[in-house]
């Protein structure tokens, strides 16, 4: 009997551990029930483009929450780029901890894997390059015949560069992957165990999982997997500029930097008024913070290919979770502004 009791206390205060890790509820009303349930048939057409998971989470409550047959919002879902900016609040948290600083170079943490001839202007990279698409490295990745195959930094770091630091914008998820293994080097962790204690046990998020390289580097740019509502949360992370539950975990000024346009994805591409102009509506050419994108509608997101969103709109005081297979990226933001926005 003693036994069945241990067991049965044991068993209430695992359940009770689960239900802390849920985010509080509250109703939508119908008007934003029926006009956010427009979003599944809008993406979905013919199967080739599905939205598997929709979460609207506002003032702190979850008021939305929907899935395809298949699957549950509770489980772990590809992130794509979405892990991008994990890996850039895990760096975060390393400049709060006095192991590094934006303005570090990366020759002088990794200057071992380069090479002893470095490629022009290698040694004018830092880490703000790195977390800005600005560093002028090979976007050169894994996989294929000419991809990378074994040593990933090294291969890369062996490769001409595209320009020198902070000219241009260029998507480079190996520059990711390269602050990784940054991260690695001064913390002595993998960036999921740094952030399994820095972030995801305050949060509440219990089950993860992140793909890493030959050489054991979590792979930065890709490769993690969490649920619609551990996403939800890392929205609200930010929305809450690194407060949760009335303590701050990261301090104000990281987001104050990583949420705003540090560079212009149009720099040096785009030169007159005219051709600036031009984008104004173009949610990929709003500037681009800490490895997130800033948005139209003063909102800003994490972004993953195949339509992996996590919006974050601080004049609604919200937070927009859609996790999709779909080509359609620009398409399924759009419904975002069309069905979600207007009714918050």
């Amino acid at each position: 009997m003693k036994k069945l009791l241990l067991f049965l206390a044991g068993a209430m205060m695992l359940a009770a551990c689960r239900e802390t890790t849920k985010l509080p509820r509250a109703e939508a009303t119908e008007a934003q029930k029926e006009s956010f349930d427009k979003m599944f048939p809008y993406v979905w057409d013919d199967g080739t483009n599905e939205l598997h998971a929709a979460l609207v989470v506002q003032d702190g409550k979850v008021i939305y929450e929907r899935t395809d047959p298949a699957h549950s919002i509770d489980q772990k879902h590809v992130m794509w780029s979405v892990s991008k900016t994990f890996t850039a609040t895990a760096i975060g948290f390393a400049v709060q901890d006095g192991l590094l600083r934006v303005d570090d170079r990366m020759v002088d943490i990794i200057g071992d894997l380069c090479p002893p001839e470095r490629p022009q202007w290698m040694d004018e990279i830092t880490v703000h390059h790195l977390l800005t698409m600005s560093s002028g490295l090979s976007t050169t990745e894994p996989g294929g015949e000419n991809g990378l195959k074994e040593d990933w930094a090294r291969e890369l770091l062996a490769l001409p560069m595209h320009f020198r630091p902070g000219e241009y914008f260029e998507y480079n998820s190996m520059g990711s992957y390269i602050l990784s293994v940054i991260l690695t080097r001064v913390t002595g962790e993998r960036v999921d165990n740094y952030l399994g204690h820095k972030l995801f046990k305050p949060l509440g998020i219990t089950d993860w999982w992140w793909d890493a390289s030959p050489q054991d580097f979590s792979a930065g740019g890709w490769g993690l997997f969490i649920s619609a509502e551990s996403l939800a949360k890392m929205g609200m992370f930010f929305l809450q500029k690194g407060v949760w539950n009335g303590k701050r975990l990261l301090g104000e000024d990281w987001f104050a930097e990583a949420m705003s346009p540090q560079i212009m994805q149009y720099r040096n591409k785009l030169t007159t008024p005219e051709e600036i102009a031009s984008v104004a509506d173009n949610d990929w050419q709003h500037g681009y913070g800490y490895q997130m994108w800033c948005c139209t509608h003063d909102c800003y997101r994490l972004d993953g290919a195949w339509g992996q969103f996590c919006v974050i709109i601080p004049e609604k005081n919200a937070v927009v979770v859609l996790l999709s297979h779909t080509t359609r990226l620009a398409y399924e933001l759009k419904g975002v502004w069309e069905y979600i926005l207007p009714v918050l």
